[in-house]
Formats: C-alpha cells, sequence, structure tokens
C-alpha cells in the first residue's frame, strides 16, 4: 500500500503559497472597491449599475476570501502533519535499521 500512495511536501507548499496569494489578492480587492464610489461615472443607469455590481462583488469577495483563507489554513495543517509522519517513519525505520544491524 505504501507504494500506491505518496505526498508531495514541497508542491503542497507550492499550492499553499498560491492559495495565501489568492487570499491576499481577495483581501486587496475587497479593500479598494471599499474606496471606490461610481457616483459620477455617468448616467444614473450606470451609476446604479456600477453600484449593485459593487455591493455583490464585495460580498462574493468577502466569501472568496474566507473560504480561501480557510482552505490555506487546512492544507498548511495537512503539509504539517505529513511532515510529522515522515520525520516519525524515518527515525522509526533508522531505529529498525539498527537493530537489525546489532543482531
Amino acid at each position: 500500500m505504501g507504494d500506491q500512495f505518496s505526498v508531495d511536501t514541497g508542491e503542497l507548499g507550492n499550492f499553499l503559497r498560491t492559495l495565501e496569494e489568492a487570499h491576499s489578492s481577495l483581501d486587496e480587492v475587497r479593500k479598494k472597491m471599499q474606496d471606490v464610489t461610481p457616483d459620477g461615472i455617468g448616467t444614473k443607469d450606470l451609476d446604479s449599475a456600477c453600484n449593485d455590481f459593487q455591493e455583490h462583488w464585495k460580498y462574493g469577495s468577502e466569501q472568496l476570501a474566507e473560504q480561501t483563507g480557510k482552505f490555506a489554513d487546512a492544507v498548511g495543517q495537512s503539509k504539517s502533519n505529513y511532515e510529522e509522519i515522515e520525520i516519525a517513519l524515518e527515525g522509526a525505520f533508522k531505529r529498525a535499521a539498527a537493530k537489525g544491524v546489532a543482531k
């Protein structure tokens, strides 16, 4: 079974960095959108449409940022867990090999 399952913790770390960057970007977009007002862009209809878009995007970006953050936390914890297991297995194999040589 061991030859059928493996985890590349380096790639997991790369994935985690990508998630953290996405989370940061979404937060930045959301904060910048708070500073932009649609008033004065054009006609009343255009101003209204921009305002509606901003309200919907704000909520959506907040939700995406929250979920991305939670997912990044979970991936980070998984990476840590796999690294701990690798260290423990390496130690166990070294101890077993030392016992085998001592016989």
